[in-house]
């Protein structure tokens, strides 16, 4: 969508989507909705129809034009696994990061059960292929499955959405997995103990069935675990505090398990208590212990 973004994480956002609906706490005080609505009803504004699910396939090519290898969000105002979100249009987007190696896609989801189905599908990826073609690209040849230039994440607010998303995540095949803990809305334990391992470092199965009934197993890879963990609190008006203990502990678990920590802030409430400015996204905002920008590999 943009060529520009204050996101600390990335570079650019890129919405081959937009509009979505709440699935949990952690959409309570969704920015992109808010934003969205402002504009609802305006004739020939971009956001007329609010934050409507509203599909932009004019922008799938935008990519192609950006010529300098860029970090990009994908669907900051849309969750692309969206259930109004057509399986084709999900490969169009797909087909698009295929074509551009040079660019690094990050893409969160909180419709974990429908990423896991589809990444995991074949005769989809057979899909993404065909489109691929259309800018010269033999995915049977040139490319390769998981996209290496896809970052592909869930969006983990508390415990209960680790435990949801993340063994869901861990059994979808992606280069590189990852989780978004903002806005961190409560503890989460990703390692667990030896005796009960947390859902970072567990995978629920080996073999898993699509969601959509065909009965047919698919092979998942053997990579356990995350490659980065991103955390900070929540932002705007009515924003739920984040402790600060809770972004350590995230910090100390990603230390002993080698995984690459961002802190990216504090929130609103807890800037306002530390007198740091807005939502305190600044690194110097932050405590010393908890200025840590790392990013993955790959």
């Amino acid at each position: 969508m943009s060529a520009a973004t204050s996101i600390s994480w990335t570079t650019s956002t890129w919405n081959t989507v937009t509009g979505c609906q709440e699935v949990s706490a952690g959409c309570d005080l969704c920015y992109a909705k808010t934003f969205a609505e402002r504009w609802r009803g305006i004739p020939g504004h971009h956001f007329e129809n609010g934050f409507d699910v509203t599909l932009r396939p004019e922008r799938l090519d935008l990519p192609t034009r950006w010529k300098k290898p860029r970090r990009i969000f994908v669907n900051s105002m849309s969750d692309l696994f969206h259930k109004d979100v057509p399986d084709e249009f999900i490969a169009k987007t797909f087909a698009a990061m295929a074509a551009t190696p040079r660019h690094t896609y990050q893409l969160l989801t909180k419709r974990h059960g429908r990423m896991r189905a589809l990444l995991n599908n074949p005769d989809w990826r057979e899909t993404i292929r065909d489109h691929a073609l259309r800018y010269g690209v033999d995915l049977g040849v040139d490319g390769a499955w998981p996209l290496p230039n896809l970052h592909l994440g869930v969006s983990v607010e508390d415990q209960k959405a680790a435990d949801l998303r993340i063994p869901a995540l861990l059994a979808t095949p992606a280069g590189v997995r990852w989780i978004s803990a903002e806005p961190l809305l409560g503890p989460v334990d990703l390692l667990g103990t030896a005796e009960q391992p947390g859902p970072a470092v567990v995978r629920t199965c080996f073999e898993i069935r699509t969601d959509y009934g065909t009965g047919i197993e698919y092979d998942v890879d053997d990579q356990l675990g995350l490659d980065w963990v991103v955390a900070g609190g929540e932002s705007g008006r009515g924003a739920r505090p984040m402790d600060l203990h809770w972004a350590r502990d995230l910090r100390d678990q990603c230390a002993v398990g080698g995984i690459p920590f961002f802190f990216k802030q504090l929130g609103t409430p807890l800037a306002k208590k530390l007198g740091a400015a807005g939502k305190g996204e600044r690194l110097a905002d932050s405590p010393e212990d908890l200025r840590i920008r790392e990013m993955p590999e790959g």
